[in-house]
């Protein structure tokens, strides 16, 4: 298997700039970036980063793929907190893990880059807010990228751990050459529990549902999790995958919308009122962990269903404004 670097890994680190073709709309997209802001608003403006940069080219030549990881990986200080009786937080500056304790062990979402990371994040972050790791009893990785499965396969090593991933995605692991490969990342784990749209995972008195939410990849996983605060419940939906690092496909564009509208669609009627990502910035961990920390009134993680229909929408548009800019025809008119 070929370490593979470069072009393609910028967009994985969520800029996700296409290039701009003879057949872009660039009003259409305007419309779009335009429907994106209203759905955003001031609260939810940390959403709209693929609102930036419609059609201009972004490329990285291979050589700089690495030094861009390199300044990445491993790097912020462990956070770890517990931000409800039963999610706590586990990332790095970059990359998160969501840990899951549950009457009968831990359940991990993602793995974070590699052992390392495994090592001092995860089960450093457990031991700090009170956690063993020797608990982790599942982890559900959310998309074939080594950002989310590079620590996997250790603590699967370490802990008997189950990896749990889509079919589809298992198979892209098993390709003879991965979309994106890079030395800094832990070695992709060798299939174990493949899971597809509806499935649910059961832990002790705990159990989350995972939904097949494509576009990132073609298997990526969004998971809905039940939660409570001093009691109270709450439900998250955790995003999946949010790069837009396939080059100019317009099939998982279209995907990638479809799923957003989807997930928009149910935060009302499932009653989500937490919005969650694999990556910090797309939900703002740091800034509502300072605001926890600071001792702000009530939870500023639970959101309301109303702001995570509208999170959904506004990148549902801003994706359909990049589409745009290279093929208009396919933009989805549901």
């Amino acid at each position: 298997m070929r370490y593979r670097t470069g072009t393609a890994l910028a967009a994985a680190l969520l800029l996700g700039a296409l290039p701009a073709s003879a057949e872009s709309d660039p009003d259409m997209s305007a419309r779009h970036v335009a429907a994106a802001e209203a759905a955003a608003g001031q609260q939810l403006a940390h959403v709209l980063g693929h609102c930036e940069k419609i059609g201009k080219p972004f490329t990285i030549p291979h050589d700089k793929g690495h030094e861009m990881l390199k300044r990445l990986v491993g790097k912020g200080d462990v956070r770890s907190t517990a931000i409800f009786d039963n999610l706590v937080f586990l990332g790095t500056s970059w990359t998160t893990t969501w840990a899951i304790p549950t009457s009968d062990g831990i359940i991990l979402i993602d793995a974070l880059n590699n052992e390392d990371e495994a090592e001092r994040f995860i089960e450093g972050g457990l031991r700090e807010v009170g956690l063993d790791p020797a608990d982790i009893k599942k982890i559900v990785v959310s998309h074939a990228h080594g950002d989310h499965y590079g620590g996997a396969a250790y603590l699967k090593e370490k802990y008997s751990a189950e990896i749990i991933m889509s079919d589809t995605d298992w198979q892209e692991l098993e390709k003879d050459e991965l979309q994106f490969d890079d030395p800094l990342w832990g070695r992709p784990p060798e299939r174990d529990v493949s899971v597809a749209d509806g499935d649910t995972v059961t832990l002790g008195d705990t159990t989350i549902t995972l939904l097949e939410t494509p576009g990132h990849t073609p298997g990526t996983l969004s998971t809905i999790v039940p939660l409570t605060d001093d009691g109270t419940a709450h439900k998250a939906i955790i995003w999946g995958g949010n790069g837009l690092n396939f080059g100019p496909n317009a099939a998982q564009f279209v995907q990638m919308i479809d799923s957003q509208r989807r997930l928009a669609a149910m935060a009302g009627e499932e009653g989500f009122d937490v919005f969650l990502s694999n990556h910090k910035t797309l939900d703002a961990t740091y800034t509502k962990l300072d605001a926890m920390e600071s001792g702000a009134d009530g939870n500023p993680f639970v959101i309301g269903a109303d702001q995570v229909e509208r999170t959904f929408t506004a990148m549902s548009h801003c994706v359909a404004a990049q589409l745009a800019s290279f093929d208009p025809e396919a933009v989805p008119t549901h």
